[in-house]
């Protein structure tokens, strides 16, 4: 091997090495942020329950929530439940549920409730009706008076991701809007709904019925420390690779 190509080949190693030394980094960074969310939200999961149930009750913004208890009383408005697709289940296709709840029968404090999944083998259409058990359809008009309802849950995170393309499903007769990702921003363009910034995971539903639990919140700090050990390593293979390879010209040269 000759001197410029030596030369040419620790440049580029050195290069890749900072390269995937400075990604091992970003993924600590990464990591420490996920576990100071998480240790975060269990604090904020032993504080006391939050109460929505009147005018005014809901705050405007999700700051200092997210991983609180709540228990809210409101109204259903099953005629706008939207449906988050293709979502499976211990290997069954189906659908999430999102309802929405005013909340002290109020339209402009409409909190969007995830309730739980449902099967749907298509993933798009489950049987809504299904996940009210021994509850007739409301046949009342969105914000008529009715007897308010509680629910209970965890305030979670409304980012999860852009909805995709959304899709319009017909469930008995009704037609609802289906996405792929809980997206408010779109709930709002493609509705006639108005949430606030909140979604509340519901607890989970009694055993026994077809509605499922929801997915469950994130507990833990991601795969972000075994990314960073993984970009150290191929640091180490690169450079220790490349070191190995010049000593062993080298004594080929000698000989």
């Amino acid at each position: 091997m000759t001197f410029n190509r030596k030369i040419l080949l620790c440049a580029v190693a050195l290069a890749l090495g900072a390269l995937f030394v400075r990604l091992g980094f970003w993924q600590l960074d990464r990591h420490g942020e996920r576990s100071a969310g998480v240790r975060e939200r269990a604090v904020r999961a032993e504080a006391p329950v939050l109460e929505w149930s009147g005018p005014g009750d809901v705050p405007p913004d999700t700051v200092g929530l997210i991983g609180r208890r709540a228990r809210l009383a409101g109204q259903w408005d099953r005629a706008g439940e939207v449906i988050l697709r293709s979502r499976t289940l211990d290997g069954r296709a189906g659908a999430e549920v999102l309802t929405p709840l005013l909340v002290g029968g109020d339209s402009e404090q409409t909190v969007m409730v995830l309730r739980g999944w449902l099967p749907a083998p298509d993933g798009l259409r489950p049987d809504l009706a299904s996940g009210w058990p021994n509850s007739p359809d409301p046949a009342a008009p969105r914000g008529e008076a009715r007897t308010l309802t509680e629910v209970e849950g965890v305030l979670v995170s409304s980012r999860d991701g852009r909805g995709g393309q959304p899709l319009r499903t017909e469930i008995a007769g009704a037609r609802h809007l289906a996405i792929a990702g809980l997206d408010l921003d779109l709930i709002r363009e493609q509705t006639a709904l108005e949430p606030t910034p909140h979604v509340l995971r519901a607890n989970d539903p009694p055993e026994g019925g077809v509605l499922r639990p929801a997915r469950a919140l994130e507990t833990d700090a991601g795969p972000h420390l075994s990314y960073a050990i993984q970009w150290f390593a191929f640091a180490v293979i690169g450079l220790g690779g490349t070191a190995i390879l010049l000593r062993s010209s080298s004594e080929r040269k000698r000989r």
